[in-house]
């Protein structure tokens, strides 16, 4: 499958139930440290509590992964912890750090 020129990043929102969901997003390489990651993310956000309804929506990234973190914790997530051993990723598990934000909190 080839690769779009013209698409810079993606991102995604799985529901888990009627009360909380999941994000995720990409960002082409040679694009990062431009904001983008982070308009993603805002906008999955104000989607998923404006439009779905949601109570708390979640976050995950390789604690490796400062880039990551520093986004999720600028649209307003709070760090939770890191749980131990959640991916298999080429040479190894890997560990995530979970971020959460709950919809009063994004409504302030």
């Amino acid at each position: 499958m080839a690769v779009d020129p013209n698409v810079v990043g993606a991102g995604d929102l799985h529901v888990d139930n009627k009360w909380q969901g999941r994000i995720g997003y990409g960002v082409h390489v040679d694009l990062w440290g431009r904001g983008i990651g982070e308009s993603i993310a805002r906008r999955i956000i104000a989607f998923g509590f404006g439009e779905i309804g949601l109570h708390r929506i979640v976050g995950t990234c390789d604690p490796r992964n400062v880039a990551s973190a520093r986004i999720l914790t600028k649209v307003g997530m709070t760090y939770e912890g890191r749980m131990r051993e959640t991916s298999f990723i080429r040479d190894g598990w890997r560990d995530s750090d979970l971020y959460s934000l709950l919809e009063s909190e994004w409504k302030a």
